[in-house]
């Protein structure tokens, strides 16, 4: 017989790690649940739960989904995809609110074998997504490492006594970062909006918090609260974009106080590297404690591909309608990368940035990377697009302080073929034009 996931959830040893006579919980939107009564209701759910099915849990379904988490983790050797259905392309049966059991008919290959399973996908899945999958027997040991590896330098005083994240929580990093730490050890967990960061301005009145979120929400927060705010009891830590040097003055201006860190990592490999002093667009930071990061397949400039293991790192990926990738003792990552002199992780691009534009190729990411150097630019994307006439031109979006000329001219010291021709640029103010609801350019 397997184990469940939450084997050892809330014996003693982490009653005692809550605030103390406190009722520690969830806080989403306008609801709260302590974690006691979440997991009573995933205990109720479970009898609907059988050992070594498949289930997907929609993590968009508010409280419902984390009680439907604990319903499924109570259960030995079963298979828990932290996704809707309807995100998966698979079609499911719901059973309780937020849980759905998947069909036994091949559709999800992917048998828990004596180990309870996790599954999430990847931020950048488009048309069939891909699912990192992975033991969830080592959730606990995540959420450990978390605390001892990422969050202890960023808290002199102590640990964070409370964890507060405005991402979905279907974003992998929301779910490692925050949902399992607040779990295992019994903290407060607030998931707010991305355009109103007012709860976490409240649970950082009394208490140390980590905050999880990404730059352009960041940024769009500072500009939206009505004064400068102080947050010297935050470590804000940032992933999933660039962190320029405008963002990090816009950041700590209008957050006094708060500690701002860059985070890298994929939903594949878990968190990788960590930067406590960001902005300088150089590195993305020294490899996290307890993860083996290393290069394969380097080139003479010292260039290869990030490779990762330890925890957080999945075991197989599964793209719906294909058989999953054979387990690995580690995770190759979706990026070039480099070491520099300090031991700090460079990134050179990634592994399926490439493309044709005209028969030459060209890499969007060095393209960013370049008009980045430019003074006043906060962040960049540059895509290949088609314009009716079948012809394809490289087309940027900058944001923050500078027009298309300026961009135009900066990058004529670019090869000619990549050199953007079309060129948008929004202020910090206009940024909610060009950003999607998770803060994507």
């Amino acid at each position: 017989m397997g184990r469940p996931a939450f084997e050892r959830f809330l014996t003693p040893r982490h009653l005692a790690a809550g605030r103390a006579g406190a009722v520690t919980g969830v806080r989403w939107g306008g609801d709260f649940a302590a974690w006691d009564d979440l997991l009573a209701a995933g205990r109720e759910r479970a009898a609907h739960v059988r050992p070594g099915g498949a289930y997907a849990i929609d993590p968009t379904a508010g409280l419902p989904a984390l009680a439907a988490l604990f319903a499924v983790a109570t259960v030995p050797d079963t298979v828990l995809l932290w996704a809707s259905p309807r995100t998966l392309g698979v079609t499911g049966r719901e059973i309780a609110p937020a849980l759905h059991a998947l069909p036994d008919d091949g559709s999800v290959p992917l048998a828990a074998e004596e180990r309870p399973l996790w599954g999430v996908c990847t931020s950048g899945s488009s048309g069939a997504p891909k699912v990192a999958v992975g033991p969830a027997d080592e959730w606990e040991q995540i959420a450990l490492h978390a605390e001892a590896a990422m969050y202890a330098d960023a808290f002199p005083a102590g640990p964070p006594e409370a964890l507060a994240t405005c991402l979905p929580l279907g974003f992998s990093a929301a779910f490692f970062m925050c949902v399992l730490p607040a779990l295992y050890l019994k903290r407060d967990l607030v998931v707010h909006p991305p355009h109103d960061w007012s709860p976490l301005y409240d649970l950082a009145r009394d208490r140390r918090v980590l905050a999880l979120g990404v730059p352009a929400l960041a940024a769009a927060a500072c500009l939206a609260a009505p004064a400068a705010t102080d947050l010297g009891s935050v470590a804000l830590f940032l992933g999933g974009g660039h962190l320029s040097a405008p963002r990090v003055e816009l950041i700590r201006r209008h957050f006094t106080g708060a500690a701002v860190s860059n985070l890298y990592g994929t939903a594949e490999t878990g968190a990788i590297a960590l930067d406590h002093d960001p902005g300088h667009n150089r590195h993305v930071g020294r490899p996290i404690p307890g993860k083996s990061v290393w290069l394969t397949g380097t080139d003479a400039r010292g260039i290869g591909t990030v490779a990762v293991a330890g925890p957080g790192c999945c075991r197989r990926t599964w793209r719906p309608g294909s058989p999953p990738s054979a387990p690995a003792d580690h995770v190759t990552g979706t990026d070039y990368g480099r070491f520099d002199a300090d031991g700090n992780l460079c990134l050179e691009g990634r592994l399926d940035g490439a493309e044709k534009l005209a028969g030459v190729l060209v890499r969007p990411r060095e393209i960013e990377r370049h008009v980045l150097g430019l003074d006043g630019v906060s962040d960049v994307r540059v895509t290949v697009e088609t314009a009716p006439t079948g012809l394809e031109f490289l087309a940027a979006t900058v944001v923050g302080s500078v027009d298309a000329d300026t961009v135009r001219a900066h990058c004529a010291a670019l090869p000619e073929q990549h050199r953007p021709s079309r060129i948008s640029c929004a202020s910090e103010q206009e940024a909610a034009t060009v950003y999607s609801a998770h803060g994507k350019l």
